[in-house]
């Protein structure tokens, strides 16, 4: 295995279609190291490379597929290393580098989907985010005196995951529909899992917003859990039913619900545009919905908290018991969670009138008073 780092070119991927897609890896990474080595000299500008580009993404899903998840832990590695590599030797702007900086997520997101979210291994991949994080922002010697901080439009280096949740937020948008029942679940459980380590200022919790929006305030029919979603490329997020989508939803509850609660106490609303902090038809022409139509808020939360009940009675009815425990279960977390913050949810709740604190779905929350 190839353990020196050094990122994929385009054409040396696709110049060797007949190679297995592990090897054509895993030359092209040592390729590019030898390339950027520092026994090498320094190139101005990046080699004919497009960080995101068809070839190479079907190479790295062809491998996250067959489980290789070393090989790609090596190309991530392999991604970071370059863009220290070219910005500290080459002199130039760190946007030069920033197809690098993709190329890097689109490897975290494809192990999202395919590593199980049972398992430690995602876990690991959790940890390695976070471990880049960690080594501080990437620096180099500023001409004269002093110190440059690779500083992209989307944060600093390493210290700020730059485009991390722009990548990911695009990434769900586009495949969550397509993707097969296990899939869909390991990404959420993924995504939710690295946001409750509050990476990225919290923007990674617009998923959730998303994912709400569309399982608890969209109108859509109960469907069953007993035909788990089969990969549809054709097939759009308008047409999945909650049996689709509450997994999911539940997997951010379980695994970031404190977060959630944290940004809803606080009407947290920083979404990377406007179309993703408005709240779902449903949301909006509810009650609760008139008192804070978009992002996080005490009033969103308590809807998402309305909807599970309804949603456990509809599934109780129609003997759907797998749905109707998945609502249940989830109802038990946001309890649970409301109750340990002492939250201003209950507060809110408390102060909003007979209307709301008398509503049989949400009776439970007296309790916590």
């Amino acid at each position: 295995m190839v353990t020196c780092p050094g990122p994929c070119s385009k054409s040396m991927l696709t110049s060797t279609q007949s190679v297995p897609t592990r090897s054509r890896i895993k030359n092209a990474i040592l390729t590019l190291t030898i390339e950027n080595s520092p026994s090498s000299q320094p190139r101005d500008s990046p080699c004919g490379f497009a960080a995101r580009a068809p070839a190479d993404q079907a190479d790295f899903e062809e491998a996250a597929r067959a489980g290789d998840f070393n090989l790609l832990r090596s190309v991530a590695h392999n991604r970071e290393w370059i863009v220290g590599q070219r910005y500290c030797r080459s002199g130039t702007s760190i946007d030069s580098c920033e197809p690098y900086l993709h190329s890097l997520w689109y490897v975290y997101y494809q192990c999202a989907r395919h590593v199980s979210h049972e398992s430690f291994e995602q876990d690991r991949w959790v940890l390695d985010i976070l471990r880049t994080r960690g080594q501080g922002p990437l620096t180099r010697p500023a001409p004269g005196a002093g110190i440059d901080i690779a500083r992209t439009p989307n944060g600093t280096v390493r210290n700020d995951l730059p485009f991390l949740t722009t990548d990911m937020t695009e990434l769900w948008i586009n495949n969550c529909a397509t993707m097969d029942a296990k899939q869909c679940l390991n990404a959420a459980s993924f995504l939710a899992k690295l946001a409750s380590t509050r990476v990225a200022n919290d923007q990674l919790c617009q998923v959730a917003l998303i994912l709400f929006h569309n399982t608890f305030e969209s109108v859509r029919p109960l469907g069953s859990s007993n035909n788990p979603d089969a990969e549809d490329a054709r097939r759009t997020i308008h047409i999945m039913t909650i049996a689709s989508l509450l997994p999911s939803a539940c997997a951010w509850l379980r695994e970031a619900g404190h977060n959630i609660i944290l940004l809803s106490d606080v009407s947290w609303n920083d979404c990377s545009n406007s179309t993703i902090r408005r709240g779902g038809f449903t949301f909006v022409q509810s009650e609760l919905g008139q008192q804070a139509p978009s992002g996080f808020s005490p009033w969103r939360w308590l809807y998402w908290f309305k909807q599970l009940h309804e949603i456990a009675d509809e599934a109780a009815k129609a003997d759907k018991k797998v749905l109707a425990e998945q609502a249940s279960k989830a109802i038990k977390i946001m309890l649970s969670h409301v109750k340990q913050r002492n939250s201003q949810i209950l507060r809110v709740f408390k102060a909003a009138g007979d209307a709301v604190t008398e509503d049989k779905d949400l009776f439970s929350l007296k309790k916590e008073w």
